[in-house]
């Protein structure tokens, strides 16, 4: 027969694996964000180097003129690094064409799929954080699926 001792061990085991798994779940999902890409031309107002999630802030100019101050997301600062961003990708004042898919409740926030500058050069080919699959010139190039 197992002792009390034992079965109260095997629970806190359980616990301390299947739960902080179950949290970082939570953490990681797109559930806040639409399933529909929009893009739109911005100047940068501050890049947020930092964990948990690099952070884009740009002003767009609305239908009416009006500016709007957007708010993107992208992944961690060691994954962004491996698609070739870094601290000194992005400065306030940059203008930048950029992908996202905003916010199911219609604030100007946005997990970010992808950034380009005006003139082309890709700055982010694609964001892992958005869920995206395809490169950045894929998504600009509609020949390519």
């Amino acid at each position: 027969m197992k002792s009390p001792i034992f079965a109260s061990a095997v629970f806190i085991l359980v616990a301390i694996f299947v739960m902080p798994g179950r949290v970082a779940l939570a953490h990681h999902s797109n559930a806040e964000y639409g399933d529909k890409m929009a893009t739109m031309n911005g100047t940068v107002v501050e890049y947020r180097w930092r964990n948990p999630h690099v952070t884009v802030v740009w002003d767009v100019k609305d239908a009416n003129g009006k500016v709007v101050t957007w708010r993107g997301e992208l992944a961690s600062v060691t994954s962004v690094m491996g698609h070739g961003l870094t601290k000194n990708s992005l400065h306030p004042g940059d203008e930048i064409k950029i992908a996202v898919f905003p916010s199911k409740l219609g604030t100007p926030e946005s997990v970010i799929v992808y950034i380009t500058r005006p003139d082309g050069t890709v700055v982010l080919g694609w964001g892992q954080q958005g869920g995206a699959s395809r490169k950045a010139a894929d998504i600009l190039d509609p020949k390519t699926k």
